[in-house]
C-alpha cells in the first residue's frame, strides 16, 4: 500500500471512530466537557484541512458544536479529506506547508507530519472522551484501530 492510501485508510478509520463517538454522545445525558472535546476534534480537523489547502476560515478550534451537527460535520470533513488525498501525488506528502496557528504564530511542516498530527490529536481526545463517558457510568464506544481493521479487513 502506498503512503497516500495509508493515510486515506487512517482518515477512514478516523471517520468510523468519530461516528461511533457521536452515536454514543447522542445516547447519553448531555455533558459539556464531552461536547467541548469532541467539537474540538471536529473543528481542528476542519482547521487543518483549511490550512493545508490555503483556505481562509473563521473556525475556532474550541467552539462548542451542537451534538445534532456532529454527523453532518463528520461526513463533510471526511469527504473533504478524501477529495484532498485523491488530488495528491506520492511526493506531495513531502511538501512543506506554511501556516499560521490559532495564536497567529507561523510554522512550516511537512504534509505527512501534519497528517500524522491530525490522527494522533483525534485519537488523544477520543480517549479523553471515553474516560469521561466511563467515569459517568456509561459504556464508551470501541474506537481502536484494530477493531476498525477487523471490520474492514483488506486481504
Amino acid at each position: 500500500m502506498d503512503l497516500i492510501n495509508h493515510y486515506k485508510r487512517l482518515f477512514t478509520y478516523d471517520n468510523w471512530a468519530n461516528r461511533r463517538v457521536a452515536e454514543t454522545i447522542n445516547k447519553i445525558p448531555q455533558n459539556t466537557k464531552i461536547e467541548l472535546l469532541f467539537s474540538h476534534v471536529l473543528n481542528s480537523q476542519q482547521v487543518w484541512h483549511h490550512r493545508i489547502t490555503s483556505r481562509s476560515h473563521d473556525i475556532d478550534p474550541w467552539d462548542i458544536l451542537e451534538p445534532s451537527e456532529f454527523g453532518d460535520i463528520i461526513d463533510n470533513v471526511h469527504k473533504d479529506w478524501m477529495k484532498y488525498f485523491d488530488s495528491l501525488r506520492p511526493k506531495g506528502l513531502d511538501a512543506v506547508i506554511s501556516y499560521e496557528n490559532s495564536a497567529g504564530d507561523k510554522f512550516k511542516n511537512k504534509l505527512s507530519d501534519i497528517m500524522s498530527h491530525v490522527m494522533n490529536h483525534s485519537t488523544y481526545h477520543r480517549a479523553q472522551i471515553s474516560a469521561i463517558i466511563k467515569a459517568a457510568g456509561h459504556s464508551p464506544p470501541v474506537t481502536d484501530f484494530i477493531a476498525f481493521a477487523r471490520i474492514n479487513n483488506r486481504d
